[in-house]
């Protein structure tokens, strides 16, 4: 009998499931009395006192380095010189349990003085931070709801996620008052990302105090902001003042939220119209935190220490972030532009200077991850790059090697994470096979969990004791899961495995989207499941598999349906893929030695940074959008000597451009994704290279950097038209 890490609610149905661990959803944290948000901090600072809480970095000093950036203009290259911002950042610095609760106090005391008055809306518009966290507890205490904007998520859509919840009181960070000012003083909640506006309405009008951390460089900068606020009887201040305010007049906070009053109304962000306002309750949140804690807490150990880098306006760091201080977990607060040594100056990355045991991400990072190892393999010496190689192979193939080989050789790839990295978890969207094979190999076991902010990011964690590819583990124990029939793509609870629309029930889940009863009406189903759009599948050990969103399944000419996303993750993690061997048992030495040392020799580049597939009804096969890594792409290219192509000498853009180039990739990546059993319709048609990152202030991916689909088939169109005539 296989282990199961969910069971029937039902015999009678059951293909709607719940966690193994509780029969019945749990709707809050087991025996500590939090019922609300409002709970947490004042529980945790009973329980854990002067314990650690949360380590932070100072920024001492900003380094500009100016650099010659080459690109192709017109057909010819040209030089044009950029400047790139570094940060100089102390050692970290720690706040107690007790302490954070003490700035959350003095927090609600200052909002209560300033006169916002109870159930006013408070808007986050900030870099991840233990600042962050105060805030958003401190206006929590309040009792004001908090609103939360991404600081990548551009002019309109912020001036959108400050007006339409009528926001009153917005705490940012100095560095970000420059586009705060914009939205406030000239934007309407329909201005450009490019800061035109043409509207004389105004956005965030309701605006009248803007807190901010950190230090503004320049003196008087922000006058203007700050004459608009006080003609509206506000007022620009900075967070010390605040809480300085609070701690000379402290507030009664005897009056608590209940579980059914809005905690957060949090802004997505979406690839296409204004950003969504997910209402999240006290409940919804508490739930997922009990849940969360049922399934997180036992796989910790005490020294566990958690770097956290994520934007917190993104709900799957806030319930992580939420669910490590209830453990009692040390966090350190990091970020992703300062997360190596290579993107600070004279300091150490936050990867290093923290030593987490413990992070969380989404795909891009770890992807980055993944081929920043593999670059530095590729650029070491045939001797360094074959040991590396052997001992990846041996780890996998052979177990009871692993220890030997973390010993002599992934301990240097440790080290450049701060060398105490033991798990990862990752989420957002899904995780290549390849990406998730290769890092638990070389650094950390690394896990998947699957959620939507509609569900507090919460639905299904992958925990070692269910742990394989491709799965996002069994239910958190406050969601059920359901499938329903999908028979347009074949998606039936009658298969085997059974597969369809993934719903979702419990407490986690939200009640509706803010203002949007038309969204409320397409999001529920008649029993009140929620829709999440994605089909999944249930497994022989009862965890949940992701196949695909209904909304990438596309119809070709020959009327098969394409999995978009579902190829794109074979496709991410396939071209530089490490295959497993098929090893005789027991293996003689030199048939093993053999087939690792040929191994060894032929790890396949990985070329891509990042991959968007395109199909549409006229189409026989999907084609490919990419964008490359550089230095991957030039030892590749140097392997295959192709006639005309200078790896080392033609500018990217010209690689990119170059017919010989863009097939020699193509074949490459549609053989490993042959490997991988892909087939028909299945099999990439053309492939356009781009040799621009993609990144949220571009456009091209979204502030939880997620493919942002249209802009990229837009930004593509003429290639595509092109390569699919």
């Amino acid at each position: 009998m296989v282990k199961q890490a969910s069971l029937p609610v039902d015999s009678s149905n059951p293909h709607v499931r719940r966690s193994h661990l509780s029969k019945e959803l749990l709707d809050r944290p087991k025996g500590l009395g939090i019922d609300t948000v409002y709970d947490v901090f004042p529980v945790l600072a009973k329980k854990y006192g002067d314990r650690k809480a949360a380590g932070y970095r100072d920024v001492i000093a900003t380094v500009e380095e100016e650099k010659d950036v080459k690109k192709i203009v017109d057909g010819k290259e040209v030089t044009e010189k950029k400047k790139w911002k570094y940060f100089t950042l102390s050692d970290y610095k720690f706040l107690s349990y007790n302490e954070v609760f003490a700035r959350i106090e003095e927090v609600a005391s200052g909002l209560r003085h300033l006169g916002i008055q109870e159930g006013s809306r408070v808007g986050i518009y900030a870099d991840t931070s233990v600042n962050w966290q105060i805030a958003a507890h401190g206006s929590t205490r309040a009792l004001l709801p908090i609103t939360t904007a991404y600081p990548t998520l551009g002019l309109s859509g912020l001036a959108h996620s400050l007006t339409e919840p009528e926001v009153q009181a917005v705490f940012t960070n100095a560095a970000l008052l420059p586009t705060l000012e914009t939205v406030l003083l000239k934007g309407a909640h329909n201005v450009g990302d490019d800061g035109k506006n043409d509207d004389k309405e105004g956005g965030g009008e309701d605006v009248r105090f803007v807190i901010y951390d950190g230090k503004i460089e320049k003196e008087g900068a922000f006058e203007k902001l700050s004459s608009h606020l006080e003609s509206k009887g506000g007022k620009l201040l900075h967070l010390d003042e605040l809480r300085a305010t609070g701690k000379a007049n402290p507030g009664d906070f005897s009056k608590k939220p209940s579980r059914d009053d809005t905690f957060c109304i949090m802004y997505t962000s979406g690839s296409t119209g204004a950003p969504k306002g997910v209402v999240l309750s006290h409940g919804n949140i508490i739930s997922s935190l009990g849940g969360t804690m049922a399934l997180i807490a036992p796989i910790l150990v005490p020294d566990d220490t958690f770097l956290a880098f994520l934007p917190l306006s993104h709900i799957l760091e806030m319930l992580v972030e939420l669910t490590f201080y209830t453990t009692g977990t040390t966090l350190g607060y990091g970020g992703v532009k300062t997360l190596t040594d290579a993107s600070v100056r004279n300091c150490e990355g936050d990867l290093k200077a923290w030593k987490p045991s413990i992070i969380v991400g989404v795909p891009a990072i770890f992807e980055t991850i993944r081929k920043g190892i593999i670059a530095k393999v590729n650029a070491a010496s045939p001797v360094a790059k074959g040991v590396f190689n052997l001992a990846f192979a041996l780890k996998k193939n052979v177990p009871m090697l692993g220890g030997v080989a973390d010993a002599v050789v992934f301990s240097k790839v440790s080290e450049q994470t701060g060398g105490r990295l033991r798990v990862a978890m990752n989420g957002g969207s899904a995780l290549s096979k390849t990406t998730q094979e290769f890092l638990t190999t070389a650094l950390m076991t690394t896990l998947q969990g699957y959620g939507l902010t509609e569900t507090c990011g919460m639905a299904a964690v992958l925990v070692p004791e269910f742990w394989s590819y491709g799965s996002v583990g069994g239910p958190v124990p406050s969601v059920e899961i359901k499938l329903q029939d999908h028979p347009d793509a074949g998606y039936l609870t009658s298969n085997n495995p059974p597969q369809g629309e993934v719903l979702l029930g419990g407490g986690s889940v939200f009640k509706g989207y803010f203002k949007r009863p038309d969204l409320d009406a397409e999001a529920f189903t008649a029993d009140g499941y929620f829709r999440t759009g994605d089909i999944g599948q249930f497994n022989e050990n009862g965890t949940l598999t992701l196949i695909d969103r209904i909304k990438n399944l596309v119809k070709l000419s020959s009327g098969e349906y394409v999995a978009l996303e579902s190829l794109e993750s074979v496709y991410k993690g396939t071209n530089g893929a490490l295959s497993t061997l098929p090893l005789p048992f027991p293996p003689r030495p030199s048939t093993l030695l053999s087939k690792l040392i040929n191994f060894s020799s032929s790890l396949p580049r990985s070329v891509l940074n990042n991959l968007c597939l395109y199909a549409d009804s006229e189409m026989t096969k999907p084609i490919a959008i990419a964008t490359l890594h550089e230095a991957n792409l030039r030892h590749f290219l140097k392997g295959k000597a192709l006639p005309g192509v200078d790896s080392e000498k033609d500018h990217l853009d010209t690689l990119a451009a170059n017919p010989k180039v863009v097939d020699a990739v193509l074949k490459e990546i549609n053989a490993v994704g042959k490997k991988a059993g892909l087939k028909g319709a299945e099999v990439l048609g053309a492939l356009i290279l781009d040799p621009e990152e993609w990144t949220p202030e571009n456009g091209l991916t979204t502030a939880a950097q997620k493919l942002n689909r249209q802009a990229i088939t837009k930004a593509h169109k003429a290639a595509i038209k092109k390569v699919s005539s």
